[in-house]
């Protein structure tokens, strides 16, 4: 099973052969001789759940191999294994590199087999999030995700992430209308909250629209306005001096941008992606709140 397969690396044979003798029977063991084979290893046979490697080796240092991997199987976990001198080196690239961890060599058997159980656990995680984001896709695609939101949501709803709720936003945006022609409102779906809210209740929820919200807010400026607007969807207001395309262009390039939400659940750490799907209209052609919103509905039932 590619879940349980483990990829070393490393340009000393001995090594390579040291890892199979070991690890017999806990794990299946793999191995390449440098970082050119490892990267054919990968292209041919994997991916791989985890994959291993020398830290020191000749044309290709573990950490520009572990890099390359990273483009190539984004989900595979990696680690480092380095000698005592190259403790600070393994620091900085496991900083730079969104490397799971570094072993120092020699490292025990124990040692050895706890990370790399560690790392198929997370593997085996990120799997599961990537099929929940498929199935969530796939969703999207055929109804963009669209078919639950209320356009017109109960002005009692309170926001477990503290944000302000659909009557603050109608308040706002009662008084931009006609104001500025730059203004756009947009609406966010979070793709995967419901499914998280029925798996694992509503305080998980709770934790990931916190995680969405504080995800969203990164690229805003202080005038931005960000509303909890009903139960999955967000509302953004905000002005800026491009066309609609350009925005839209620029909010899928924000958001497909790498951000993970990690859930504790029953002691097992589970990753979820920020997932949205979005729509956006420019205020300007509205004169009053109802136009919006009958504008959004008619879109999103479109879209449907």
């Amino acid at each position: 099973m590619t879940g349980d397969r483990v990829l070393f690396v490393d340009d000393e044979l001995s090594a390579l052969r040291g890892y199979q003798r070991v690890l017999h029977g806990e794990f299946s063991v793999s191995t390449a001789v440098g970082g050119e084979q490892g990267l054919a290893a990968i292209q041919a046979n994997g991916p791989y759940a985890v994959v291993i490697s020398d830290m020191k080796m000749p044309g290709m240092s573990g950490a520009e191999f572990l890099a390359k991997v990273r483009e190539r199987a984004p989900h595979t976990v990696r680690m480092l294994l380095t000698g005592y001198a190259d403790v600070q080196s393994a620091i900085q690239a496991v900083n730079q590199g969104n490397i799971f961890r570094y072993l120092t060599k020699p490292c025990e058997k124990a040692d050895l087999v706890k990370a790399i159980h560690l790392g198929m656990e997370l593997y085996r995680s990120a799997m599961a999030e990537k099929e929940i984001v498929k199935k969530a896709e796939m969703i999207g695609r055929s109804k963009l995700a669209w078919d639950a939101v209320d356009v017109q949501p109960s002005e009692e709803f309170k926001s477990p992430a503290g944000l302000p709720g659909p009557a603050q936003a109608k308040d706002y945006l009662s008084t931009q209308f006609g104001a500025d022609f730059r203004c756009h409102v947009v609406l966010f779906k979070l793709t995967l909250f419901k499914t998280i809210e029925e798996r694992y209740g509503e305080d998980a929820a709770a934790d990931y629209l916190k995680s969405a919200v504080k995800f969203l807010r990164q690229p805003l400026r202080p005038e931005d306005r960000l509303f909890h607007w009903s139960h999955d969807v967000l509302m953004l207001i905000l002005s800026r001096q491009i066309s609609p395309h350009a925005l839209r262009q620029e909010i899928t390039r924000q958001t497909s941008g790498p951000h993970q939400h990690i859930l504790e659940v029953d002691g097992k750490r589970i990753m979820f992606g920020i997932a949205t799907t979005f729509d956006l209209l420019p205020l300007a052609q509205f004169s009053n709140l109802d136009g919006l919103l009958e504008a959004f509905d008619a879109k999103l039932v479109a879209k449907i």
